[in-house]
């Protein structure tokens, strides 16, 4: 199962520029192996949490636990995984706004934003959002329950939450001139909730 997760597949090239192709093969054998036993230990959980956990929540874990085991240390295996969901975020950026560039469509931004909030970040995936608030030009709320931290902090890597948080700001921080994405503070960087706003500028 593991040999076919997106993740761990691109993650191989990166490991290799970093590390010694040595070094990078007997991080990726431990990981593959740790993602499995973390699927196994979850397998009851509902499949909604599946796109987040299992494509790429485990497999961060998985790779941090086996650079960990390597000999490498907290700072630096966070630091990487941190660099790697940039490139990830990168190369998905501008088939976002591209996706946006169709004239008019940004307007459905707040729209489309709470509608996907509601129906892949919601409870029945482990989330929890309050004071939802949407608009025409507008949707806010506050999420205050997030599985990318709570599994994280489950498996004792709390530290690489922030860098989920970090794509984010990549992949929807620039989608076209009039969105603004305006949040100021996440659970990954230790507050107490993450406040997601998104507008219309007039």
């Amino acid at each position: 199962m593991a040999k076919q997760v997106r993740y761990l597949k691109q993650v191989v090239s990166h490991l290799e520029n970093k590390y010694s192709s040595e070094k990078a093969k007997a991080i990726m054998d431990k990981a593959l192996k740790r993602y499995d036993e973390i699927v196994e230990e979850n397998m009851h959980e509902p499949k909604e949490y599946h796109m987040h956990t299992r494509e790429r929540i485990y497999p961060a874990i998985a790779v941090f636990a086996a650079m960990t085991s390597e000999g490498i240390s907290r700072q630096e295996a966070d630091s990487f995984l941190t660099e790697y969901y940039k490139w990830r975020s990168s190369s998905l950026a501008p088939t976002i706004r591209k996706a946006f560039s169709i004239p008019g469509l940004y307007k459905l931004v707040p729209k489309i934003f709470m509608s996907l909030t509601n129906k892949s970040f919601g409870p029945q995936a482990g989330f929890k959002s309050v004071d939802q608030y949407s608009f025409k030009t507008e949707a806010r709320f506050n999420m205050v329950k997030c599985p990318y931290f709570d599994k994280c902090r489950q498996y004792g890597c709390p530290e690489i939450a922030g860098g989920f948080c970090d794509a984010d700001d990549i992949c929807y921080g620039n989608m076209h001139p009039k969105i603004s994405w305006d949040r100021t503070k996440t659970i990954g960087h230790g507050a107490e909730m993450c406040d997601f706003k998104i507008h219309i500028k007039q």
